[in-house]
């Protein structure tokens, strides 16, 4: 069992979090697998505290049900620009300047990419494509009005290229995170947000300084970087399976229960 001796003498185990879509939940049916839900309560019942890790707005999260399914102890939204409690209540909040929600509106204009503008009303900046549809499909998520944008708070942002886009037009901005996903769709978030940093907020809430993470997607990579243990999923990114501390098997085959198993965390 993986333990640190914190500054007062005493052994604490580290966190532990979980990104949602590709690993809590799977990409098909959407479900948390019984496996999963039973892990969960294990490692809760043997001490350690578990939190949520993932790239979706906390209206999204709370939409996929994943929230009720545990006594989670932190939630980390938007690659780590929001930052909630046990409580649900948010303790950091970073938001993306109006003035680069517009050059990235010009971009995707440019070069005909559906935008998605995480607001308190979303909306997206042109009628979806081929690829809104399929990264739709993907997440079961809503899809946005069209609509304008008015300088409203924008908490992160969604663009929708092919498959294997490098979202190059982007990546010219400073002061942004461009992360594509493993579907039609790549993350833009605040640059000083990650989800590693957004755990570091949640650490010390608990006076803790280790954590350990399960992940599948390159917004995962930062996470990753900094955990003292790292697991990726047997269907997940090449990429992150190669940076991971450790690949399960896939989410089907019951991947994160079997990585628990493995690395010691019911005794």
């Amino acid at each position: 069992m993986l333990k640190y001796t914190h500054e007062k003498g005493e052994l604490m185990k580290p966190m532990i979090f979980f990104d949602v879509d590709g690993t809590l939940m799977d990409n098909h049916d959407y479900q948390v697998t019984p496996s999963t839900k039973k892990a969960l309560q294990k490692l809760q019942e043997n001490g350690y505290k578990i939190g949520i890790a993932t790239g979706r707005a906390v209206n999204s999260l709370k939409r996929t049900g994943v929230v009720d399914i545990a006594n989670w102890d932190g939630f980390v939204c938007n690659n780590g620009q929001t930052v909630l409690n046990k409580n649900f209540q948010i303790v950091e909040e970073l938001v993306i300047s109006p003035e680069i929600v517009h050059r990235c509106i010009k971009i995707a204009k440019d070069n005909n990419i559906p935008l998605a503008l995480k607001m308190e009303h979303r909306i997206i900046t042109q009628e979806p494509d081929e690829n809104v549809y399929t990264a739709r499909k993907f997440f079961n998520s809503i899809i946005p009005p069209v609509g304008i944008y008015q300088n409203q708070k924008v908490e992160a942002m969604i663009a929708y290229g092919p498959n294997g886009y490098d979202y190059a037009p982007f990546k010219q901005l400073e002061g942004l995170h461009i992360l594509p996903g493993v579907s039609t769709y790549c993350d833009i978030t605040h640059a000083d947000a990650t989800k590693a940093t957004g755990i570091q907020v949640i650490l010390k809430q608990y006076n803790l300084d280790k954590y350990i993470c399960f992940g599948d997607s390159l917004n995962d990579v930062e996470m990753f970087n900094h955990a003292a243990i790292s697991i990726c999923m047997g269907q997940g990114d090449a990429y992150l399976k190669n940076i991971a501390t450790f690949v399960t098997d896939s989410i089907d085959d019951d991947g994160i229960y079997n990585a628990c198993i493995n690395l010691g965390l019911f005794k």
